[in-house]
């Protein structure tokens, strides 16, 4: 009976930890990304760095009037822990396959991306993350999230107020989850 209690506990805190390290490493992923063009790093994210990134020219108010397409290309260098290149596009998917290091278990993000805009006082930008892989050697993760940023187009740093969004996890090492969570990048 005691191996039963022991077995059982074991196993708990093991899905516990892969749980843990799951939310935590979508949202290192997240956070850094979407703070873009701050001059801080978001909390929480120490290892996992994107501010070293080369910054690429963009002009996403014709990205978002559909009047020029952009590509972003990331190499790994001191402060840039993300590799490879993306073609976003508004209001049509695009896939995102990017390799990472410094994200625990993890060192590679697929997903299908989309980006709608609304407009309200001021424009409101609106990213889907679907079909969503966080995998490694031996962890696999499969999530989608949405976030939400109030733009400024006359400001240098368009972002003017992060909205939030929500993080789901659907499954965790091929075993079906049910995790949702809401972020907000500060």
């Amino acid at each position: 009976m005691q191996f039963l209690i022991v077995l059982l506990i074991s196993f708990t805190t093991k899905a516990t930890t892969e749980v843990e390290d799951a939310k935590r490493s979508i949202q290192e992923l997240i956070r850094p990304l979407i703070a873009g063009a701050s001059k801080t790093r978001p909390k929480g994210t120490e290892k996992f760095r994107v501010d070293g990134c080369d910054k690429t020219k963009i002009n996403w108010m014709n990205v978002l009037m559909m009047k020029e397409k952009a590509s972003v290309t990331y190499k790994f260098k001191e402060g840039c822990d993300i590799q490879g290149t993306i073609h976003p596009k508004v209001f049509q998917s695009f896939p995102a396959v990017l390799e990472l290091r410094n994200i625990r278990s993890y060192n590679k993000v697929e997903s299908q991306n989309k980006i709608t805009a609304m407009l309200e006082t001021k424009p409101i930008l609106n990213l889907e993350m679907r079909e969503g892989f966080l995998s490694g050697k031996t962890s696999k993760v499969k999530f989608e999230a949405d976030y939400r940023v109030q733009l400024n187009p006359v400001n240098k740093n368009p972002v003017e107020k992060n909205l939030g969004g929500e993080l789901r996890i659907t499954e965790i090492n091929g075993k079906k989850a049910s995790i949702k969570q809401k972020i907000l990048v500060q």
